[in-house]
């Protein structure tokens, strides 16, 4: 299993900014799936706390604006509110690397980008459907971490096991 480790190179004003995605060898008939991990289910005492921070940036021109209805900045702190603290993200790959290291090919930690554009939306709020869904972790026997973790995949972006 590769491990790819990117520190910060800022200053930020929250613990919460680290980002967590694995490939999977194999997941349900399809190769090299990539997942986002993610902490699920923030707070809106955590919302508050970074509220006023400086958090998210204007939504990116080049979208169009019918993309970005119903954007808020609640939302996209909501996204900032999924990532992990450094202890968090250590504990985390740590976890993955004992328990899941015979089906990772690689597992990267990096820091969120700040701040986060106006239009971007937490993980948690993609529904499930045929091909898109959410591995819990934290629902896994013998998970031992003090946190939740959920990361999200999407098949229809990854070859099925039997095409060549």
């Amino acid at each position: 299993m590769e491990t790819i480790l990117v520190p910060t190179q800022f200053d930020l004003p929250l613990d919460r900014i680290y980002i967590v995605a694995a490939t999977l060898k194999t997941f349900k008939g399809r190769r090299h799936v990539d997942v986002q991990i993610f902490r699920p289910g923030a707070g809106d005492d955590e919302l508050e706390a970074i509220r006023g921070l400086g958090l998210v940036a204007p939504a990116d021109p080049s979208i169009p604006p019918e993309v970005l209805q119903g954007a808020t900045e609640d939302a996209a702190l909501r996204c900032i509110l999924e990532a992990f603290t450094t202890e968090e993200s250590r504990a985390l790959l740590a976890y993955l690397e004992e328990r899941y290291a015979e089906h990772i090919e690689k597992v990267t930690v990096c820091p969120m980008d700040i701040p986060v554009p106006l239009g971007v939306a937490p993980l948690a709020g993609i529904p499930e459907d045929k091909t898109t869904g959410f591995i819990r972790f934290d629902a896994v026997r013998d998970y031992n971490l003090p946190f939740a973790a959920h990361g999200y995949y999407d098949l229809s972006a990854h070859e099925p096991l039997d095409k060549e």
